[in-house]
């Protein structure tokens, strides 16, 4: 990345939501923060794009990502239930799930690419979705607010209040403000893209690639060590 990047800078916020964490299979666990592979999903579908095209923007990676947990007011279960099979015959029977659930979670969410056409796109259809925005399942939909083109320079601090992917970085917490809920580090494992066969017809198995382990917080700082960091005077972040 160059000294100063262009991003669009836009917040979200949404009722319910969830984003699953994978290989959890009875328990449906959630990131704290959407995984850059359901941000790009969000952007994709309200710009009104292919599948194809989902799958492409993310094996090209000319979209970077960067997202600040605001706030959330709490969190919830609920139980799912699904129709499975229950043995060699064939006979459905009805399995139970239990999800975590996010109540009312705000973000500030950046995206920059070198592709400023790209950016603009995505900037006027955030401000005009297509469709419904929605991050985590098609019901969960989001409000989208405060949407700009920003320009960020590299920050001479090393201090970020951004969620990153761990790819080794030292670091170290602080915290400046008790009276606010904090939500400390904590690490899951999110794919930052997928393998997928793609044909005219159908799409084949997709396969989670490029698995890193997702560092996500709330009301707290990091300090971390040889990571590239951006700041719009706002937030200092860090894209992946």
């Amino acid at each position: 990345m160059n000294d100063s990047i262009s991003a669009v800078r836009f917040n979200v916020e949404g009722l319910i939501n969830s984003y699953k964490v994978p290989f959890f299979r009875t328990y449906h666990k959630t990131f704290l923060a959407p995984p850059k592979t359901v941000i790009v999903g969000m952007l994709v579908n309200i710009m009104n794009k292919s599948e194809k095209y989902y799958y492409e923007l993310l094996q090209s990676e000319k979209l970077k990502v960067s997202v600040v947990i605001n706030d959330i007011e709490g969190k919830v279960k609920d139980l799912w239930a699904y129709k499975s099979l229950e043995n060699k015959s064939g006979m459905f029977g009805r399995s139970i799930v239990r999800r975590d659930k996010l109540f009312k979670a705000n973000y500030t969410i950046y995206v920059t690419s070198n592709e400023k056409d790209l950016l603009i796109d995505i900037c006027d259809s955030l401000k005009n979705p297509k469709t419904f925005p929605s991050l985590g399942l098609d019901d969960e939909i989001v409000k989208i607010e405060d949407v700009s083109l920003v320009e960020m320079k590299q920050s001479e601090e090393n201090t970020i209040n951004s969620i990153f992917m761990d790819k080794g970085y030292k670091y170290e917490v602080n915290i400046k403000d008790y009276s606010k809920q904090v939500e400390l580090p904590m690490a899951n494992v999110a794919p930052l893209k997928y393998e997928v066969e793609l044909n005219e017809d159908s799409r084949g198995v997709r396969k989670a690639a490029d698995k890193v382990p997702q560092i996500e917080y709330m009301n707290c700082f990091v300090k971390i060590d040889d990571a590239v960091i951006f700041t719009d005077r706002v937030n200092q972040v860090v894209f992946y």
